[in-house]
């Protein structure tokens, strides 16, 4: 397998923390490792999702005329293929450096602060609430098979209000839906309402709100295949998928299953398989994620 060796300045602690899961760090900021090509891949596109304004620079084992090759975020030296040999040309920085004269550092640390708390009202205002969906179907496929519960946490400004409906159904539910969820047909024909009154309720609750889902397209595909079904606009809010972002983080996990996922981020609370339940385990595990972190803020 191919020495890869991974060098970094001025980035996050917590993308530092990461590499040393998958190399060991031999000086501050220098990082060695032996993997293939598609770990090597995987690594350097965390590093590049991560590095912020920080600087990065990999060097690898490669097959050309000089035996290895390298890549680079944010220095001042850009790689150029020269008939297959890869050469390095450092940027002017003149203009750069003139451009700074004439300021002092009291001026620059005066705008720095002025930036950064219009960044940080901003990311305030923009994700300071959301939705987190959950849905429970008697299958996978959003043409054939039918929603049975539907649940939803809302989080604005750290307060928390709750959806929970069950959906009436027309058929037999299959065993191992009743044994994996606990939900019976009893169940449906006493609590449930129908389809349509349960989607507009839910739909009112959402409102304009961004949604939060685990592998949130299946909840939204069911979603909005029945309420086009029933004559209703679907939902268009802006959806960001929890799963996604897991497999930027934790790259090397046996499987992506909620249960797995959770445990990974020592959230020890057994996965019920029930909308709600669902929704506020999928609430703790966003404030656990880095980027969803930075995105939505720690709102436990």
């Amino acid at each position: 397998m191919p020495f890869t060796v991974i060098t970094l300045k001025k980035v996050p602690a917590y993308l530092r923390g990461d590499l040393t899961k998958w190399m060991q760090e031999i000086a501050p900021g220098v990082y060695v490792g032996n993997f293939n090509t598609k770990v090597r891949e995987k690594i350097w596109q965390r590093v590049k999702e991560n590095v912020s304004s920080g600087e990065a620079t990999m060097s690898y084992a490669f097959r050309n005329e000089i035996g290895y090759n390298f890549k680079t975020l944010n220095t001042n030296r850009q790689v150029i293929d020269y008939e297959g040999i890869p050469l390095v040309r450092v940027n002017d920085q003149t203009q750069a450096s003139h451009m700074n004269l004439g300021f002092s550092s009291a001026y620059k640390m005066r705008q720095a602060r002025k930036f950064q708390a219009h960044k940080s009202s901003k990311v305030a205002k923009l994700h300071s609430a959301y939705v987190v969906l959950d849905i429970e179907t008697d299958g996978l496929q959003f043409e054939v098979n039918q929603i049975i519960e539907l649940g939803a946490v809302k989080v604005k400004n750290g307060e928390r209000t709750s959806f929970n409906q069950l959906i009436n159904h027309d058929r037999e539910l299959p065993s191992h839906i009743k044994e994996l969820t606990g939900i019976t047909e009893e169940m449906l024909r006493k609590e449930g309402v129908n389809l349509e009154e349960a989607l507009k309720k839910l739909f009112e609750f959402i409102g304009d709100l961004p949604i939060i889902g685990y592998n949130i397209n299946f909840d939204i595909n069911f979603i909005n295949y029945n309420l086009i079904q029933l004559n209703h606009n679907p939902l268009h809010n802006k959806t960001y998928d929890v799963m996604s972002y897991v497999k930027r983080e934790k790259l090397f996990l046996k499987n992506y299953k909620l249960e797995t996922v959770l445990a990974s981020y020592n959230i020890e609370d057994r996965v019920p398989h029930r909308a709600l339940k669902d929704a506020e385990l999928i609430d703790k595990l966003i404030n656990e994620v880095n980027k969803l972190r930075d995105l939505f803020g720690n709102q436990g």
